[in-house]
């Protein structure tokens, strides 16, 4: 094409099938680069995964606008009538919808690159080719009117040099005739017009006065033999034309300027022909050479489907090129936003509280290979991430929620269950040990228990020593709070039979469990605050744990707890007490068992004890003790063998006659 392709009919003379054939192999082309580019990145695993997160995220997108403009249409319902509320509704539909469009049609990094690389290299190569081609049109012009004009020009002078004699002019007309069908420029005639007028018109004389004669005689032509084809109007040159001739000759501008025959689609180089004599240049007539535009035009129009299809492979390419350059400049800084966006995700999930919070699941893929800025800001953020892991395990998930939603200024009320354990003879147990042993001792320990508390629902909100404070809320917090106590109990039985085993002494735990109302909010100085329960609930549930060590129990629970536990477990009333520091005596009771894992011991248990207390209140000495020797015999009762020393200094020391059963608690 580019080297046959030199008019505009050599594209209209082509067959269809030609382009057709063209067409199928571009799509084909296209097809397999498509396939192979969608293959590279399918097999990348990051671009995947990626892939698969926008997927999610824009289905997440999708759900909360959805949920917002449920909202907003149900506010809409209930305010039909307020037109100043339904306005604000709507302004908040628009808001929504305004935002959710923006995240919807946001322009992607990728796709910026493409377009600034694919712009910079269409402005280029667009500014490439106008020049090009317009240096090139001005060259191929400048050499076209050159020979055009020189052409005309010589036969002017061969007819002046041989004085109008046929044979010297027929012979100069066969030569001219050869060198023309060589030339990259053939002419299509050349023909010298004559007049028959005997007046003689000079050139230097000529001015806006001068009537010039009719051009009529068709003296000699190169289309000899076609002579017949050429129009009359072509064979004579009127009055008017020549003044107009000899006007462009004389202005050196429009010398060598052609005339343009539109109808006819040629253009003509005309030069004054001339007998040289004293007085000046006679004129006698013109030379005229004739070209059709379309020869003069072949070279730059060649030189233009040249530039055009060089062109349009090098944008071809540059498309293909820069789709590869994109994903190479692009893909780092995409995997990045994608390993940052999974981050933000586990993170979100700790702060909603759909997740426990676990310093490990916090993760960041370092997925970023390029040595440049980008690795830079990847290492950095996987540095802050490890930073937020290793602080993690030393902030509730409360404080994070709070901290999260800016409620660092503010104490709210709050209905939690509180859980408070103690490690027995943790003292003793370190004995002998090193701080190191002793720290890994604690943390086993802290752990079995931090980790059943999160999986009931719970928090930890501190840890003091060996001792531990954990709360929960909602609906279930009383029985959340009571079978994490169970399952403690459970994970403590089975340390105990490991101890044993290996010889080392078995630990113990005592639990104390309280629920209602707290001031829960931020306390602290203005550099270092901590999200805590402060409140009468949280110091009877610490008051509650220590009291296991005045009944020799495991799990005490207030009454505010026993009322939400429904029967889910088998408790028994302990006492009735008065913690150190209160004066409002309390009812506790002691979880034995859940009611599904609960057997008849238990129950019996349950029975034998609360029929002692009940005539142990009632003063029954005898009763009570009758009781109270039955448990404690048949199950070692701990608590039975209590109330029996109470029994025995009761006897000795009879209580006041006001006397209601309750015990006042003279230790922590």
């Amino acid at each position: 094409m580019i080297t046959f392709a030199n008019t505009a009919r050599w594209f209209r003379e082509l067959p269809p099938l030609v382009y057709a054939a063209f067409a199928v192999a571009l799509v084909f082309h296209i097809v397999l680069i498509t396939y192979g580019i969608i293959g590279i990145k399918t097999r990348n695993q990051e671009h995947s995964e990626y892939k698969q997160l926008c997927t999610e995220e824009t289905k997440k997108e999708m759900e909360l606008h959805a949920r917002a403009m449920e909202r907003i249409q149900r506010d809409k319902e209930r305010v039909k009538g307020d037109r100043d509320r339904t306005r604000k509704i709507k302004l908040l539909e628009k808001k929504e919808v305004k935002e959710y469009r923006q995240k919807k049609h946001r322009t992607h990094v990728k796709t910026k690159i493409k377009i600034v690389i694919l712009l910079t290299i269409t402005v280029i190569l667009a500014t490439f080719i106008f020049t090009d081609l317009r240096n090139y049109r001005m060259l191929t012009k400048q050499t076209v009117n050159n020979t055009g004009g020189n052409q005309a020009e010589q036969v002017a002078a061969i007819y002046d040099f041989s004085d109008g004699l046929s044979a010297k002019l027929n012979a100069f007309i066969e030569g001219f005739k050869k060198t023309n069908s060589s030339s990259p420029f053939p002419c299509e005639r050349a023909d010298i017009i004559t007049t028959d007028s005997t007046k003689s018109v000079f050139l230097e004389t000529i001015d806006a006065s001068t009537i010039l004669p009719e051009f009529n005689v068709f003296s000699y032509t190169t289309a000899a033999g076609h002579v017949y084809k050429i129009p009359d109007a072509e064979k004579r040159i009127t009055p008017q034309q020549a003044a107009l001739y000899v006007d462009r000759w004389r202005n050196e501008a429009t010398r060598k300027e052609p005339l343009f025959d539109r109808q006819n689609d040629t253009l003509k180089y005309i030069y004054p022909v001339t007998y040289t004599r004293k007085e000046g240049h006679k004129l006698v007539g013109f030379s005229v050479i004739t070209y059709r535009r379309e020869i003069l035009s072949r070279p730059y129009f060649q030189a233009k489907v040249f530039i055009f299809t060089l062109s349009a492979v090098f944008l071809y390419v540059s498309i293909v090129i820069t789709l590869f350059l994109a994903d190479f400049i692009a893909n780092p800084i995409i995997f990045l936003c994608g390993s940052v966006r999974k981050t933000a995700n586990i993170l979100s999930e700790l702060l909603s509280g759909t997740a426990n919070i676990d310093p490990k699941s916090l993760t960041f893929d370092e997925k970023v290979e390029t040595k440049d800025e980008i690795k830079d800001l990847s290492i950095e953020i996987n540095n802050i991430v490890t930073i937020v892991r290793g602080i993690l395990p030393y902030i509730s998930f409360h404080t994070l929620q709070n901290a999260d939603r800016n409620n660092s200024s503010s104490s709210r009320t709050r209905e939690l269950c509180f859980l408070f354990t103690d490690i027995r003879g943790f003292t003793t147990l370190c004995e002998g040990r090193s701080p190191t042993d002793v720290i890994d001792i604690l943390d086993h320990y802290l752990g079995i228990e931090t980790k059943i508390i999160l999986d009931n629902g719970g928090d930890v909100d501190k840890y003091v020593g060996d001792e531990m404070m954990a709360f929960f809320s909602g609906p279930d917090k009383e029985i959340n709070a009571c079978k994490a106590a169970m399952e403690i109990r459970k994970a403590m039985r089975k340390e105990q039979e490991k101890d044993q085993k290996e010889g080392t002494q078995p630990i113990s735990m005592g639990i104390g469990i309280n629920s209602g109302k707290v001031v829960f909010g931020p306390v602290g100085s203005l550099t270092r605050k901590d999200f805590t329960s402060i409140g009468d609930t949280v110091n009877l549930a610490a008051r509650l744990e220590g009291a296991n060590k005045e009944y020799g129990s495991k799990t005490i629970i207030s009454e505010a707890v026993f009322e939400h536990l429904h029967n889910t477990f088998i408790c028994r009333e302990l006492d009735y007490i008065t913690v150190k520091g209160k004066t409002e005596p309390v009812r506790i009771y002691e979880i034995l068992q859940s009611a599904k894992d609960s057997t008849e011991k238990l129950y019996d248990i349950k029975k034998l004890f609360e029929a002692g207390l009940n005539a142990y209140r009632k003063k029954q000495w005898k009763t009570a003790e009758k009781y109270f020797t039955e448990c404690n015999q048949k199950y070692d009762d701990a608590p039975s063998q209590v109330f029996l020393r109470r029994i025995i200094h009761y006897k000795i020391s009879p209580p006041e006659k006001d006397w209601k059963g309750v015990f006042v608690m003279a230790v922590k």
